[in-house]
């Protein structure tokens, strides 16, 4: 179940918070931590490759440290700025999250990140082996942690992170609403509720005026990141109720075997889902953490790994903005050519809203809890920001607090945390969170297979096809 801490007044004060990496995401996230650390004002650090020439607010109050952190210059680089009881917060592409917890534990450092990411080109040799898999990245660092060790949460932003505490929301709410009052874990109520697939449904409306071109990459958080994940294969926890292994599916010989993965790019995979605000849609099957440890969470044992009592199957379902699935689809049609423009729109966005949350379907409907932030709102909360990057910031924040609040707990996720600590902190900036039922099914043979979900349409088709 949640850990909890051991002393609710326990509040570590860090004398130097280091942020790796300044993309949309840390330029996001600086501003909030001067509020957040208001009261014991650590030294802020920024490491990164690349810093623009807008700083943003305070800039004055921030030491930035122009470098590309390597594996040879790593222990040298963060030994000369953090120091033990000090918080490295890791919102970087390519820096090898294992190597990064591995040297915080060394120093009783406290760290965070937002994906376990690999070193640079550890995505590169698709087709070799599992091992560039997100389901082996998680089970290398979590099989760092040692009870007692400096707290490392791992993949804690908006998704993964807090898709898992709407996913325990969720679940009560629903339990509610059923009249399911008894049940031992998160699995066990996951199977009461007879919840077969849980799917983390977004739809990003955010746009702006500039035409996108054919070899131009738009998005709302990170060109770089996106065009990661949707090069890897297409990940998913598989349900126990399954009852056709995909052609393309490949199962993995080590770990709890919550998740498979399929021999394509998860650009390439398109399922049905459903979100409050437009009802049916599509979405990309993009390879994510949560996927995974959710899919561990919901699990009920059985004689083998492969053969569980019960377990959903749980995938992201992702529908970001037009501009970047036109942005996807040319890309995957170049065959993953280098975009001629990079751009992550944050000031040039003129309106819409990011609406992220979880989906849990079960045989005659299903129940989305998440939130909805509309771009104004997310404005007005915190400079520097767009309705997609405040909701990274809120888990982000949220997970700092549990971190520091529970200082000796190894290397955790969001599956061992309790919801209710960290969405108490992340909830002002997640606009309207909520949860709302529905009878929707994605198709009328009621089996809820993941053939029931995917769907066959070339992808600029996609864009002129309304999913039923």
């Amino acid at each position: 179940m949640d850990m909890k801490p051991d002393d609710a007044s326990f509040r570590t004060n860090p004398r130097t918070v280091v942020v790796l990496g300044y993309g949309a995401i840390g330029q996001a996230l600086v501003p909030l931590l001067f509020r957040y650390f208001a009261a014991s004002r650590p030294r802020l650090v920024v490491v990164a490759p690349d810093i623009p020439d807008s700083l943003g607010d305070r800039p004055e109050e921030v030491e930035f440290i122009r470098l590309s952190l390597t594996q040879d210059n790593l222990a040298a680089s963060l030994g000369m700025v953090l120091g033990s009881g000090d918080v490295l917060i890791n919102v970087s592409v390519e820096v090898a999250s294992h190597d990064l917890v591995v040297w915080c534990r060394a120093h009783r450092v406290f760290y965070l990140d937002t994906c376990v990411e690999p070193w640079a080109g550890g995505y590169g040799a698709m087709g070799v082996s599992s091992a560039q898999t997100n389901y082996f990245l998680r089970h290398q660092v979590l099989s760092l942690h040692e009870p007692g060790a400096t707290t490392a949460v791992i993949a804690h932003g908006a998704n993964p992170g807090l898709v898992t505490h709407f996913t325990k929301a969720a679940l009560l709410e629903l339990a509610a609403i059923k009249g399911v009052s008894q049940w031992a874990s998160w699995a066990e109520l996951a199977s009461l509720l007879e919840v077969r697939v849980v799917q983390i449904a977004e739809r990003d409306t955010q746009c702006c005026r500039i035409p996108v071109r054919p070899q131009d990459f738009f998005n709302t958080w990170s060109v770089d990141g996106l065009m990661a994940e949707a090069w890897q294969y297409g990940e998913l926890g598989w349900g126990s109720h399954e009852r056709v292994f995909p052609s393309s599916g490949v199962r993995h010989a080590y770990g709890d075997g919550a998740a498979i993965y399929l021999k394509e790019n998860s650009a390439s995979i398109r399922v049905r889902s459903w979100v409050p605000s437009v009802g049916p849609q599509w979405g990309y099957l993009i390879t994510h953490h949560e996927a995974i440890s959710i899919a561990s969470l919901l699990t009920l044992p059985g004689e083998t790994a492969s053969r569980p009592r019960y377990r959903p199957t749980v995938y992201y379902a992702y529908h970001p903005t037009e501009m970047t699935c036109h942005s996807l689809d040319h890309w995957v049609e170049s065959g993953f050519g280098a975009p001629r423009v990079k751009r992550v729109l944050k000031d040039e966005l003129t309106s819409g809203f990011d609406q992220l949350g979880v989906l849990l379907i079960f045989p005659g409907g299903a129940y989305w809890y998440g939130s909805t932030l509309e771009l104004p709102q997310a404005r007005s909360l915190a400079l520097h920001n767009n309705a997609t990057t405040l909701q990274v910031v809120a888990g982000i924040l949220g997970g700092v607090e549990w971190m520091i609040r529970h200082p000796q707990a190894g290397v955790v996720e969001a599956e061992s945390m309790d919801f209710r600590e960290v969405l108490e902190v992340a909830r002002p900036y997640l606009g309207h969170v909520s949860g709302i039922f529905t009878e929707w099914q994605p198709s009328v043979s009621g089996g809820l297979q993941f053939s029931d979900f995917r769907l066959s349409c070339t992808p600029l088709s996609m864009h002129r096809e309304k999913v039923a």
